[in-house]
């Protein structure tokens, strides 16, 4: 006879794990069962090994490729640049001789060279030397304390 009121009850619906067991093991030794645990673990872990060195491979070939259109786009860049820089030569030609023109845009050159190696140079010595200093300072005021309480017999600092 169906159960509750109104009508039959429908039997609900039970989907299947994935990995379901394939026996009721309540009632095996459990040294069977921690084998079983054992090797199912470990064909999980190799499973998921493989997984991530797989993803881990598509990654690099993903990032091994961007790589090297950024590197492309570098060059393309220098080409550029090269070409901007006879432009400019060519353009000071209408105005002074070709030599005078090439001196004066590497003499700009230079000036952006120097320019630059002085910023660096400044930021450089700003990050060095390369040591925590204030990490250094709090760990030596530490071990201060640290000889402090030894000395008086302290157990704590």
């Amino acid at each position: 006879m169906p159960d509750g009121v109104g009508g039959s009850t429908p039997e609900p619906f039970r989907a299947a794990p994935s990995n379901a067991p394939a026996e009721d093991l309540t009632h095996q030794p459990v040294t069977q069962v921690l084998q079983r645990v054992t090797e199912e673990s470990k064909a999980l872990i190799g499973e998921e090994l493989q997984l991530a060195r797989t993803e881990l491979t598509s990654k690099a070939k993903s990032a091994g490729k961007g790589a090297g259109l950024l590197g492309a786009a570098g060059i393309a860049a220098i080409f550029g640049a090269m070409a901007l820089t006879a432009a400019m030569i060519l353009g000071l030609t209408l105005v002074m001789p070709p030599w005078a023109a090439a001196l004066v845009v590497a003499g700009a050159y230079g000036v952006l060279a120097a320019t630059l190696a002085l910023a660096g140079r400044k930021q450089v010595q700003a990050a060095t030397p390369l040591v925590p200093e204030q990490t250094v300072r709090s760990l030596g005021d530490a071990v201060r304390r640290v000889q402090s309480a030894w000395k008086r017999g302290q157990s704590r600092p």
